[in-house]
């Protein structure tokens, strides 16, 4: 089963395959995002901030979740952004 936490009224479940944006970078690395008012932190270095990947969650909490991320749905950002002033 595949969704949104939206969809299912924020439940979220262990599991199952989520489409997650990352919305932030925590200390130690991993992705943030949220499924409904459930935060989630993906164990994964290679995630961006603004990209949106498929996620499994792992573990449930109260108020957050553990997921592992499955495969990215969008394209990184390729290259090197510089701006040159004179």
């Amino acid at each position: 089963m595949e969704g949104n936490g939206e969809l299912y009224g924020g439940q979220v479940e262990e599991g199952v395959d989520y489409d997650l944006r990352v919305d932030a970078k925590g200390i130690n690395g991993e992705g943030i995002g949220r499924l409904g008012r459930i935060v989630v932190f993906v164990k994964d270095g290679k995630t961006r901030v603004g990209n949106t990947y498929k996620v499994k969650v792992t573990k449930m909490y109260r108020t957050f979740c553990n997921a592992q991320l499955v495969e990215q749905k969008s394209k990184p950002i390729v290259g090197d952004v510089t701006l040159m002033l004179k």
